[in-house]
C-alpha cells in the first residue's frame, strides 16, 4: 500500500504539475499572442501612418510640380513680352535709321541733280536738251539718197532720243518735259 500510496501520490503530484505547466504554457502562449497582437497593432498603426505620410508626400510633390510648372509658364510669358518689347524697339530704331539713310540719299541725289543741271549748260547758257533738239531738227532736214546713210541717220536719231530720255530721267528737267509736251500736242 505504501507503494500504492507512493504511486498514487506521484500521480497526484504530476497532475498539478501538468496542470501548472499547461497553465504556464497557456499563460505564456496568451502573453505571446497578446504581445504579437500588440506588435501587429503597432505595425498596423505604423502602416497607416506611412500611408498617410506617403499621401502627404505625393500631395506635396504634385503641388511643387504644379508650382514649378506655373512658375515656368509665367517666366516664359514675361520673357516673351520682354523680347517683343525689345524687338519693337529694334524695329523702331531700324525704321528711324532707314528713314535717315533714305533722307540722306535723297538729299545727295538732289545735290547731284543740281550739279548735273549746272553741268548741262554747254554753249552760251543753252542746255543740252536744246542742243539735242536742234541736232535732231537738222538731221531730220537731210534727205539722203543712199539707204545706208538713211539707216545711219535713223540710228543717230534713236540714240539721241534714248540719250535725251536718260538725261531727262536722271535730271528731271522741266524744260525738257515742257518742250516734249509741246511737240506731242
Amino acid at each position: 500500500m505504501e507503494e500504492n500510496k507512493a504511486t498514487h501520490q506521484r500521480p497526484e503530484k504530476k497532475g498539478p504539475n501538468i496542470n501548472e505547466s499547461s497553465n504556464e504554457k497557456n499563460h505564456s502562449l496568451t502573453k505571446t499572442i497578446e504581445s504579437l497582437s500588440a506588435e501587429l497593432e503597432g505595425v498596423k498603426k505604423s502602416l497607416q501612418k506611412r500611408k498617410s505620410e506617403n499621401t502627404t508626400l505625393k500631395i506635396l510633390f504634385y503641388t511643387g510640380l504644379f508650382v514649378l510648372l506655373v512658375g515656368f509658364l509665367y517666366s516664359n510669358s514675361v520673357l516673351q513680352r520682354a523680347h517683343m518689347r525689345s524687338l519693337e524697339k529694334n524695329i523702331i530704331s531700324l525704321e528711324q535709321r532707314l528713314s535717315h539713310d533714305i533722307s540722306q540719299v535723297e538729299m545727295n541725289l538732289q545735290l547731284d541733280i543740281q550739279r548735273e543741271k549746272g553741268g548741262l549748260k554747254i554753249i552760251d547758257g543753252v542746255d543740252i536738251f536744246t542742243v539735242l533738239n536742234r541736232m535732231d531738227y537738222a538731221i531730220s532736214q537731210l534727205r539722203p539718197k543712199k539707204e545706208q546713210t538713211v539707216m545711219l541717220i535713223n540710228q543717230v536719231r534713236l540714240n539721241t532720243d534714248e540719250f535725251s530720255r536718260l538725261l531727262k530721267n536722271r535730271t528731271g528737267s522741266p524744260k525738257f518735259k515742257a518742250k516734249h509736251s509741246k511737240k506731242e500736242g
